[in-house]
């Protein structure tokens, strides 16, 4: 299973999403659900390099175990950055969630 999990701060803002995880809905080459994962978190992630002008603190595995996605807020973007990356990490979220409708025994997301 594919867990997600987002940690906030005190104001609501999302300082870190954790993916962790293979969906195993298929064979590998042909997962589905990991391949719409992954395609949403990379491609949230590079929106706010190429949008933003930002890199966010990244980490990442191809663990045998399962996956491994870690992004981080680094504290000190300006309040313009700060807004416009909140936004494609909570269009992120919803994207994610979308999945999860459809595909919930396959990944789950602790906010």
């Amino acid at each position: 299973m594919i867990q997600v999990t987002v940690r906030r701060d005190e104001t609501k803002l999302i300082r870190s999403v954790e993916v962790t995880g293979h969906a195993n809905f298929a064979e590998p080459g042909s997962d589905l659900v990991c391949a719409g994962v992954s395609a949403i978190i990379f491609g949230a992630y590079n929106a706010i390099e190429v949008l933003t002008g930002q890199s966010l603190l990244l980490e990442m595995a191809d663990k045998t175990e399962g996956g491994y996605f870690y992004v981080e807020m680094y504290p000190d973007l300006s309040p313009e950055d700060m807004t416009r990356t909140q936004l494609l990490l909570e269009g992120m979220l919803v994207q994610l969630g979308t999945i999860a409708q459809s595909y919930g025994d396959y990944i789950q997301i602790e906010q």
